[in-house]
């Protein structure tokens, strides 16, 4: 039964994942960090290894657990917990839906990708990309002297418009591993249905970059060090999160030094 009301909602709660990630040294002040290559519980992911077109993702070691699928329910996010030890700023939960490997770095044309379809979970549930976005992950720090303010991205938009462009404000300069760098979508748009090719537009120098296509679930700001923050399934909207699942973390630094942030997440299944 779909979960409709607070009852369900709470009767349909699972035992909380408890999460727990290691210190780590971000980019800069403001810049996103992906939580992916980072110790702790989850433990650290593999590189991916996919290749240019990617593979869409149903499962992968290092992410979130997640619930395994139940024939006829649903499943929402109940309830979202976080504290980091030692700096501020806020704690994102996201899905990953794909992601690619095979980008290189001191190429400064367009690098074909024609990625493969998404799994079935953008923000209704389908393959079209409605809320699904796309940024780029560093596993190996780049050694680019300057920030890159040219790096574009061709892709077809959630109403199958193709040819659209992408754009990158800033990816830093010799940007560390977990550095996580947004694309922004031409106006008017609401997400990836597809990606057609990336241009780094500058050479990155050295190090490897990720695509990652993902969609934002909830935030949590952190404003205090080791003061946890928490937020219930119906403050946050009750979001819905679609089988198979992969879900984790970016964070937003308030410094290069991140402590460790640890938390949890309950799921609803109902």
């Amino acid at each position: 039964m779909a979960i409709t009301t607070l009852d369900l909602l709470i009767a349909g709660m699972l035992p909380a994942e408890e999460i727990v990630k290691s210190s780590f040294t971000g980019e800069a002040v403001g810049g996103l960090h992906s939580t992916f290559y980072v110790a702790g519980r989850p433990g650290a992911a593999t590189v991916p290894s996919p290749g240019l077109a990617g593979a869409a993702l149903t499962s992968y070691a290092g992410q979130i657990p997640f619930p395994a699928a139940v024939g006829g329910k649903n499943i929402h996010l109940a309830r979202f917990e976080a504290a980091q030890t030692s700096s501020v700023g806020s704690v994102i939960l996201c899905d990953r839906l794909w992601h690619n490997s095979g980008i290189v770095v001191t190429t400064t044309t367009a690098q074909t990708v024609n990625s493969v379809t998404w799994p079935s979970r953008d923000r209704n549930g389908a393959t079209l990309g409605d809320g699904v976005m796309v940024g780029i992950e560093v596993s190996t720090a780049t050694t680019n002297a300057g920030a890159v303010t040219n790096t574009t991205m061709s892709y077809t938009n959630q109403a199958g418009t193709s040819g659209r462009t992408a754009t990158m404000a800033s990816f830093p300069a010799t940007a560390v591993a977990g550095t996580f760098v947004p694309f922004l979508l031409a106006a008017g748009d609401t997400g990836v249905r597809s990606i057609q090719s990336v241009t780094l537009g500058t050479s990155y120098a050295a190090g490897a970059v990720h695509l990652v296509a993902y969609r934002r679930i909830a935030a949590l700001g952190t404003p205090q060090t080791s003061v946890g923050v928490s937020a219930d399934g119906v403050s946050l909207g009750l979001p819905r999160l679609y089988d198979n699942s992969v879900p984790f973390l970016v964070y937003t630094l308030s410094g290069t030094a991140a402590g460790i942030v640890v938390g949890s997440v309950t799921w609803a299944q109902g």
